[in-house]
């Protein structure tokens, strides 16, 4: 009786588990989100539960940036640690879909967008159904060949994390009490401790940004990008006067961040044309012609 070796099946090494831990903590602050969020929704918005309200929307949107935080590092420990795989970029699209497509749109729609009728419902659909539009096509998107290799420095659109920044700018804003917005019936509006939101400007800010996530616009990606030598320490001082606002002043931050790199889009679309032209050039030398006769051999 032949017995077959199923060692190689019934241990793992652990580095190849580490890249999808990150991704489950990320998953699972998504899911803590959407408890808080739908928390704070039920809540009755009386001047007793202010407090607790603002607290319920802040930890909801904290958590969010908690799956960010490890988002970003479950990419860089799977290259660190080689560990990528099939299965861990699946799974890490299945949480990006939760944790920056249904958990800021739910938020959203319990912040305020609920009271505001058909066109509030569909700005929180549309979001959701670019985030997962996007994800699954970036999940599909084959492999590139090497004369692109200068694409990999762009998204192509709004990434989904930055999205759900983008997102819940108005939320952060309003929480920060930099954005005293305007509202109609504001008992019917569960939002914290502010009596005023112009639902309007939220609709229209959630489609725009649902736009941009399955748009071809070609946006900043640092995953590739290198710094000038004379530029580190310039970097790393704007990097520390960066985290020390965010532990000052983090709901006006973040929105600042996001807002930022928006406007870089204008840079990215130039330095993107730039990487075309070069491309071209690279894959005419890298590809050569079927008709092409061969070199002839020199003695």
């Amino acid at each position: 009786m032949i017995r077959l070796d199923t060692s190689s099946r019934q241990h793992v090494p652990f580095r190849r588990i580490v890249p999808n831990m990150l991704t489950t903590v990320s998953l699972c602050s998504g899911l803590a989100s959407i408890h808080y969020a739908l928390k704070a929704g039920a809540i009755p918005h009386t001047p007793e539960n202010a407090a607790q309200i603002e607290s319920l929307w802040k930890t909801s949107m904290m958590a969010i940036g908690v799956a960010a935080v490890f988002d970003l590092l479950d990419g860089r420990a799977a290259r660190l640690l080689k560990a990528s795989s099939r299965f861990g970029a699946v799974l890490d699209s299945l949480s990006d879909f939760l944790s920056f497509g249904v958990a800021p749109a739910l938020l959203l729609h319990q912040w305020m967008l609920r009271d505001h009728g058909a066109l509030g419902m569909a700005a929180v659909l549309v979001f959701v159904l670019c985030a997962a539009l996007r994800l699954a096509r970036f999940t599909a998107m084959p492999k590139q060949p090497a004369w692109r290799s200068g694409f990999a420095k762009f998204f192509s659109g709004l990434p989904t994390p930055a999205a759900a920044g983008a997102v819940l700018v108005p939320p952060m804003l309003n929480v920060a009490k930099y954005f005293p917005i305007q509202s109609g019936k504001v008992s019917d509006t569960v939002m914290g401790v502010f009596e005023s939101v112009e639902p309007s400007l939220v609709v229209g800010n959630t489609f725009l940004v649902a736009i941009l996530m399955i748009s071809r616009v070609p946006m900043f990606s640092f995953k590739k990008f290198a710094v000038h030598r004379s530029a580190v320490v310039p970097l790393m001082v704007a990097i520390g006067l960066v985290v020390l606002a965010l532990f000052r002043d983090p709901w006006l931050t973040v929105p600042v961040i996001v807002w930022a790199y928006l406007f870089s889009t204008a840079l990215s679309v130039r330095s993107y044309r730039r990487v075309v032209a070069e491309s071209i050039v690279e894959k005419a030398r890298s590809v050569r012609p079927a008709h092409a006769p061969p070199e002839e051999a020199h003695a």
